[in-house]
């Protein structure tokens, strides 16, 4: 859920443009099913940052991590 993901945004403490950026295209209320949902609303050009940057940072939010 959205909802879960702004909650862990909320505990980076940040304000960098990648985190706003992902703030501006994830609502409270969308439900986003895994890290693929993720790149395809919030895409890392979008972020400013590099695909590996983006799924290093936002891919353990969805415990797709190895």
């Amino acid at each position: 859920m959205g909802s879960d993901l702004h909650a862990a945004l909320r505990l980076a403490r940040g304000d960098s443009a990648p985190l706003a950026a992902l703030r501006a295209a994830v609502a409270e209320d969308d439900a986003v099913a895994g890290y693929e949902e993720l790149v395809r609303i919030c895409p890392p050009e979008r972020t400013g940052l590099s695909p590996g940057a983006h799924a290093a940072i936002f891919a353990p939010l969805f415990g797709e991590f190895e």
